[in-house]
């Protein structure tokens, strides 16, 4: 999806939907997340993960808070918007360095 569009791409728009597309994705790998976390204390006699495995819910714990922080927040708004609406707003063509604004998108 992202692979070799968004090496050659630098236009400011089409950065700023890639990063709102990524902030999905990782948005409803997080709400998985916490489906699970929810499930696991809903069922309080009945364990949905195992007895074996009870490292797994502080694991599920942490990536859920790790996925909306700084995989779904910071890039959709920073990222979505900010790639977007900031040069349009400022009424310029097109952002300070669109190379490494580039680069910063497949660093994420």
């Amino acid at each position: 999806m992202f692979s070799i569009v968004s090496i050659k791409n630098c236009n400011h728009k089409s950065l700023g939907i890639y990063y709102l597309y990524s902030s999905l994705l990782f948005g409803i790998s997080g709400t998985l997340c916490s489906m699970i976390l929810r499930l696991e204390l809903y069922s309080s006699g009945h364990r949905i993960i195992s007895s074996e495995n009870q490292n797994f819910y502080n694991f599920i714990f942490t990536l859920h808070g790790l996925l909306m922080i700084f995989f779904l927040v910071m890039p959709g708004l920073y990222g979505g918007f900010g790639n977007y609406f900031i040069p349009i707003f400022i009424g310029s063509s097109e952002v300070g360095f669109p190379r490494i604004n580039s680069f910063s998108f497949l660093l994420l």
